[in-house]
């Protein structure tokens, strides 16, 4: 059954380029998600074991109206990210998930009937630094408020020198990380990928942003802002200690120092 179509925050573009037909990203790009269902319907079946294609067809079916079967595909994607451990992933499809399954059950609440819910997180230690030491209840807090983000190529995320009131978690996609050069003009200092997170030392110390970090590409992001932070440290305290420890326990390792490091290098 279809339904009317709404908005997603985007699909990813990850993926073998040479195995999608170029249309489908224009689609995609478009938000044409009706006429990009069938397409991707093909290269799903092409490629049963790509799952970009796989998130790509979710998102296609949810944009496109097709809710119940969108469910289903999303599931199926979260499962195969779950069985790789890769956490940030199956949050960024959980997200989706929710979303879908919400406008289902507030338009045919006795049609549709609820489907359980999967934890987020099966293995006792997510593969994700962000999560790596909290305990199910503080993750499960940390993630429930989190808020699934799309950008696209050149977008800004954050801008140095501004207040940082967030901190990102990168679910698909790429980051540049820029700086300003000694005449004031922006140098390339890094790339970051899937699974990184940036962010959290300006929501913890308070200082500015100490660089620039546009989309290299298609992205989503998972956005925690410091109001939620502090709501969860209301009732959850060592959330704080566990960011502030892995900071100073990685401090060689956070995007601030790398970028510190690097601008002394130019």
């Amino acid at each position: 059954m279809r339904r009317e179509p709404f908005c997603l925050p985007g699909c990813s573009d990850g993926g073998n380029v040479s195995e999608q037909p170029e249309s489908i990203s224009a689609l995609l790009a478009r938000k044409d998600y009706a006429k990009a269902v069938p397409l991707l319907r093909k290269e799903a079946a092409k490629y049963p074991t790509n799952v970009r294609i796989k998130l790509q067809l979710a998102d296609a079916l949810a944009g496109a109206g097709f809710l119940e079967e969108s469910v289903g595909a999303y599931e199926a994607t979260a499962d195969y990210y779950r069985d790789a451990g890769l956490t940030v992933q199956v949050i960024g499809v959980e997200k989706k998930l929710e979303k879908v399954k919400a406008l289902l059950s507030s338009s045919t609440a006795a049609a549709v009937a609820e489907t359980a819910r999967e934890p987020e997180f099966k293995d006792p230690v997510p593969r994700s630094p962000l999560f790596e030491t909290m305990s199910d209840e503080e993750r499960k807090a940390v993630v429930d408020v989190m808020v699934l983000e799309q950008f696209n190529e050149g977008d800004v995320v954050i801008s140095e020198g501004e207040t940082g009131s967030a901190l990102y978690v990168i679910v698909s996609g790429a980051m540049k990380v820029y700086g300003k050069g000694p005449r004031g003009d922006g140098v390339y200092l890094a790339n970051l990928g899937e699974g990184d997170f940036f962010g959290e030392v300006s929501v913890l110390t308070g200082k500015p942003r100490t660089a620039t970090i546009t989309a290299a590409q298609r992205s989503e992001l998972l956005r925690l802002d410091k109001e939620r932070l502090d709501e969860i440290v209301t009732r959850h305290p060592r959330v704080k200690s566990v960011l502030e420890d892995f900071y100073k326990k990685r401090a060689s390792h956070t995007v601030e120092a790398m970028v510190d490091s690097l601008k002394h290098r130019k």
